[in-house]
């Protein structure tokens, strides 16, 4: 079983040379993490963060992120939408399908122009979300 620790970079004598970031912080979300990565024996921050992101990407700790959780129940919600969506489209072509033999009243003609509209709804109710969190992010 591995340490839950990360390793400290300065005993394991491999020099970091690609950059990521930068990484922003509030002033006090600054201090802890200075508090924190002096706590553990770092001189600076970015070797600690750089440790606690590798360890967590390797697995040797997990945490909860509510933001994470949250991006995956809104994933999970869209692929059920989505799913239902397709089947409503394979229904709308077999309806396409038979409407197209002319053996159909012209009834139902508008009864499927009503559902086709529907649906342009609900696709343009689905888009709208995505498109305020990119708004929020930029």
């Amino acid at each position: 079983m591995q340490s839950v620790q990360p390793a400290i970079r300065r005993f394991t004598g491999t020099k970091r040379t690609v950059r990521v970031g930068p990484l922003r912080f509030t002033g006090d979300e600054h201090a802890a993490l200075q508090e924190a990565a002096a706590e553990h024996g770092y001189k600076g921050e970015s070797g600690f963060t750089a440790d606690i992101a590798l360890a967590f990407i390797t697995g040797r700790f997990t945490a909860n992120l509510p933001v994470s959780e949250d991006r995956r129940r809104t994933h999970m919600f869209r692929a059920q939408v989505l799913r239902e969506l397709n089947r409503i489209g394979v229904n709308v072509n077999q309806i396409a399908r038979a409407l197209n033999s002319d053996l159909t009243p012209p009834d139902v003609r508008d009864r499927l122009d009503e559902l086709h509209h529907l649906l342009d709804l609900l696709a343009q109710a689905l888009c709208e979300p995505v498109e305020a969190e990119k708004e929020q992010a930029a």
